[in-house]
């Protein structure tokens, strides 16, 4: 697809997405609470630093901005078309241009965007080299960052009161991560995978129908422009996850933190996600593969006959597991590293031996704190709005405005 063609579908033709469900996950700093932050108020949206997973681990990445700046360490140049960005001796290399310990490319032409290695984003671009590598950092208006998050953590096509509910929490989820980055020494304040919360910018430059930017999704963003949620007065990290198998538990159930909140506690959602195709699910696996899998991650015993639940909070997800050996022994360990180690779907299962195969049979896919993605789906095909959807997912948060 031409540039050309790139800006006119970009400015008039949003298009369905692709099925795309992911769990944001903790990425927390010692010495503060991993749940709670302050969130100031701002006149307009905020700027967020997203760091491009991807273009970070290449040595070289080709940037097209069309007409545009190239800044290098302070110094402006004009642009207008690719450049290649190598790694060189520690130095950002913007090709015949000249290099530097950091670069940025601003887009001038309007709707202003960029395509790195063929994926476009909005906003500018920025690449600091550093220690054994470089950090591709995407600068982006929190707002289309949102539009850049939602039509990925959920299915772009889906009710826009579920897209409005998501927007909201992964506008909370964002704040929260940027007041907890600022201050750290670090370039960027988020990833663009579940380590965080999927961001995949406007989508591949040769595909429009693969684009994220959907007429729902930006009808959920310009919908809920600046909302965030909050308790007492404070914001929160208002994780969620694909599938809760009907019932959703607390951070400490479900992530392993020691620290709870209400409006993360936990809730019966009933029925509501019962079209997930993981609403309940069953895996089979060889008992040499388990055993592999254990030793691999150094899991005792390895050789074990039989796997239940030894603290299992309400609606079934697991804290802790026993695991027992051929010698009727056992060790109790932490269900999170168990469900890593195999694969599995939640914590939220059941294991049998059945000769030389294991039956894992579950409920749920993901962590379980939070937004249940698809009950608040259910929800708002039931006809429930945003509001309600979140103040049953998160019980005793507020909506407010941050800007």
């Amino acid at each position: 697809m031409t540039r050309a063609n790139i800006l006119k579908t970009l400015l008039t033709v949003p298009v369905l997405a692709l099925v795309l469900t992911s769990c944001a996950q903790p990425g927390h700093d010692s010495g503060e609470s991993e749940l709670l932050a302050p969130i100031p108020s701002y006149g307009a949206a905020p700027l967020i630093r997203v760091k491009l997973s991807k273009p970070s681990e290449q040595s070289a990445v080709t940037v097209d901005a069309g007409k545009g700046t190239l800044n290098i360490d302070g110094k402006s140049v004009e642009l207008d078309g690719p450049v290649t960005l190598s790694l060189t001796g520690g130095r950002v290399k913007a090709g015949a241009f000249g290099s530097g310990t950091s670069i940025e490319i601003t887009p001038s032409a309007r709707p202003k965007h960029f395509d790195v290695d063929g994926r476009i984003y909005r906003g500018r671009l920025r690449v600091v080299a550093g220690q054994g590598g470089w950090e591709a950092v995407n600068v982006v208006d929190l707002e289309q960052y949102v539009a850049g998050v939602v039509g990925w953590e959920m299915i772009a096509g889906w009710p826009v009161e579920a897209l409005k509910a998501q927007a909201i929490a992964s506008r909370t989820y964002a704040l929260f991560e940027m007041e907890h980055a600022r201050g750290n020494g670090r370039n960027w304040d988020v990833d663009d995978t579940t380590r965080y919360q999927v961001y995949g910018g406007v989508g591949p430059a040769d595909n429009p129908k693969q684009w994220r930017e959907t007429d729902n999704v930006l009808a959920a963003r310009e919908g809920t422009t600046g909302e965030v949620l909050t308790y007492n007065g404070q914001g929160f990290r208002a994780f969620f996850h694909s599938t809760s198998g009907g019932h959703t538990v607390n951070p400490e159930a479900a992530l392993g933190i020691h620290e709870n909140i209400p409006p993360l506690a936990g809730v019966d959602l009933g029925e509501f996600d019962k079209d997930s195709p993981k609403a309940e699910w069953e895996l089979r696996m060889d008992a040499s593969e388990v055993k592999a899998r254990l030793i691999e991650n150094a899991i005792s015993p390895s050789d074990v006959i039989r796997i239940e639940g030894a603290d299992v909070a309400d609606g079934g997800h697991a804290i802790t597991l026993k695991l027992y050996d051929r010698h009727g022994r056992h060790k109790v360990i932490n269900a999170i590293t168990v469900r890593k180690a195999l694969g599995l779907y939640s914590t939220n299962f059941t294991a049998e031996k059945n000769g030389n195969e294991w039956v894992f049979k579950g409920k749920g896919y993901g962590h379980g704190c939070g937004m249940c993605q698809w009950s608040a789906r259910g929800m708002a095909k039931a006809g429930w709005d945003a509001d309600k959807i979140l103040h049953t997912m998160y019980p005793g948060a507020e909506i407010k405005r941050a800007y």
